[in-house]
């Protein structure tokens, strides 16, 4: 019976992606009295593992995400929101969610998957974000 559930285990753990393990998230840190934070990071390519960010904030407040591109770049990238309830609220659209506004936020962590644009040119390389929390 034992050596059945070590099996058991052994396939779950196979099953779950490797992606969710060791995906160190972020935090993102404002300056004293500062409603704006720049943070960058790397990526490979679309099949790369998500850059995490955690910024936390307080109920009520507006959280904005904002990818900073140079111009003529094309390193679009995509961002995943999730609340402090573990709750979607990227809102996908058809482009590629490189900005995103959240009103009336709940108090807590909200957590920012970035992950290159699939619908743009393949690309690898850095990138940089700007959050804003009033």
């Amino acid at each position: 019976m034992k050596k059945q559930f070590l099996i058991l285990i052994t396939f779950v753990l196979l099953a779950i992606p490797m992606s969710s393990f060791g995906q160190k998230a972020v935090r993102v840190k404002f300056a004293k009295g500062a409603t704006t934070a720049i943070a960058t990071g790397n990526l490979q390519s679309y099949k790369s593992k998500a850059v995490v960010f955690v910024i936390r904030v307080k109920m009520g407040q507006t959280l904005s995400v904002e990818q900073l591109i140079p111009d003529n770049s094309n390193h679009y990238v995509t961002f995943g929101i999730t609340n402090p309830s573990g709750e979607d609220v990227t809102d996908a659209e058809a482009n590629c969610n490189n900005n995103k506004t959240i009103e009336n936020t709940a108090a807590g962590d909200y957590r920012i998957e970035v992950t290159e644009c699939a619908k743009a040119d393949a690309w690898s390389g850095s990138f940089k974000i700007k959050f804003t929390v009033k």
